[in-house]
Order: C-alpha cells, then sequence, then structure tokens
C-alpha cells in the first residue's frame, strides 16, 4: 500500500462531511420534503423525530441545569425513495401528502465524526447507500457524506499525485479537460 493510500485511509470524514445539513420533522409530507429539496438543490433530507430527546447542559447564569431539545435523525430520504414511491401513492389521494414516516429509509445508517474515509466507503458499500449522515456520540447530527463529497477527494489526491509524480504534460491537462480541477 503507498503513502497516498494510507493518507486516504485515514483522512477523518469530520474534514470533509457537508455540515449545515437539511432537516425535516417525522410529521411533515413528501411533497413538503420534495419542496426543501428542490429550494436547497439537494438529493436527501434527514428525518428528525418530534420531540426528541433531552439533554441537561449548565445553565451560564447559575448552577441549574437546563433541558435542551436535541433533535434526533431516525431516517432519510432521498430522490430515489421520492421516485420509487409512484406505486405506493395509489394508497393516498393526493400524492404529495404521503407521511415522511412512512417513506423514510430506516433504521438510519451512520457514522461517527472521527471515523475514516475509508470506514465511511466501506459502511456504503457494505449497506448499499450513497449518503452518510455523521452523528456525534450523543446522537446530534453533524453533518453528511456523500459519494459526491468522497469523489471530490478521490479527484484532489489523484490530481497532487500526478502532479508531484510529473505526470502532467504541458500540452494537455487531462483533469483540468475533466473540469476536475
Amino acid at each position: 500500500m503507498t503513502s497516498t493510500q494510507d493518507d486516504v485511509a485515514n483522512v477523518p470524514v469530520f474534514d470533509f462531511m457537508t455540515r449545515n445539513v437539511i432537516t425535516i420533522p417525522e410529521s411533515q409530507t413528501m411533497k413538503q420534503a420534495s419542496k426543501l429539496m428542490y429550494e436547497y438543490n439537494i438529493g436527501s433530507i434527514v428525518i428528525l423525530k418530534e420531540g426528541g430527546g433531552s439533554n441537561h447542559d449548565d445553565n451560564v447564569s447559575g448552577s441549574t441545569t437546563e433541558k435542551k431539545e436535541i433533535p434526533i435523525p431516525i431516517g432519510i430520504v432521498t430522490e430515489r425513495d421520492i421516485a420509487r414511491t409512484v406505486g405506493f401513492a395509489a394508497k393516498h389521494s393526493i400524492f404529495g401528502d404521503i407521511p415522511l414516516s412512512e417513506l423514510m429509509s430506516k433504521p438510519l445508517i451512520t457514522i461517527q465524526p472521527g471515523a475514516s474515509l475509508k470506514d465511511a466507503v466501506v459502511l456504503m458499500q457494505q449497506k448499499d447507500i450513497r449518503r452518510l449522515p455523521i452523528i456525534d456520540k450523543d446522537g446530534r447530527l453533524e453533518g453528511i457524506i456523500t459519494e459526491k463529497d468522497i469523489l471530490r477527494v478521490v479527484f484532489k489526491i489523484f490530481k497532487k499525485t500526478i502532479k508531484d509524480r510529473g505526470l502532467i504534460s504541458e500540452g494537455f491537462d487531462l483533469l483540468g479537460f475533466l473540469g476536475a480541477e
């Protein structure tokens, strides 16, 4: 195994995840989720349990503690889920009113922020998924990593490797041609 392969294997997912994940409560409908996915130009949306869990934090103004609701991610809805719902929609009078709780993929498959990129790739391949929410030890959603994010990392490392080895010719830059710069 080369040092480049070692570097990729040990990169934490936290370094490449999308941090501002768009979420929606489980009581919302496919129509509402689809609208958010369209507005934000995203391919998935993480579903949160309503009510969530509670977390005790020290109150800044004194020694008492206050309860904070922690949004608990419980599922994910992807473009593919919505596309596959056409047959399912016959049960509902209005297609967009399908509850997300019936549509979402569950249980939610997740990984912790310190896990390596290699661990994420292996898990995604084993579970045949393209998006992997990043959840901290307290169950909070920290981000999400997708196949596209991983491909960006691979391209970046590939480009650096071919530059370091002098494999880019002066006349033609294949990566530039492909738009991978």
